[in-house]
């Protein structure tokens, strides 16, 4: 079952995920019209180990991505820093009750 549901930014950070300290990128949080809150679960993160010489690979083509969608999220929501994304309009849809994406509300704004 897929739902869209109306909310806003609640939670927005950039750096290492606790639980994984090699994934990096930014994290957010979503409050829920219903009074529900939801996370990405890591899903703007992406896989970097410096602390092994032997996987010390990083993806370009993830580090691209992941660079343009924050800078594409950023220009949506007419902000500069990921700290003022908290408090914008979002439609959240969600799908077998986990995160699948999320749009800025650029019409409200």
């Amino acid at each position: 079952m897929t739902e869209k549901v109306l909310g806003k930014i609640d939670f927005a950070e950039f750096g290492t995920n606790k639980d994984y300290p090699f994934l990096i990128g930014i994290q957010l949080g979503f409050q829920l019209g219903d009074k529900r809150g939801i996370g990405d679960g890591g899903k703007y993160t992406i896989y970097i180990n410096f602390d092994n010489e032997q996987e010390t690979t990083v993806n370009t083509e993830s580090v691209i991505q992941n660079v343009k969608f924050i800078n594409d999220t950023l220009e949506a929501a007419k902000v500069n820093y990921i700290s003022e994304l908290i408090n914008k309009p979002v439609v959240v849809t969600i799908e077998n009750n986990c995160f699948k994406d999320f749009r800025i509300l650029t019409e409200v704004l």
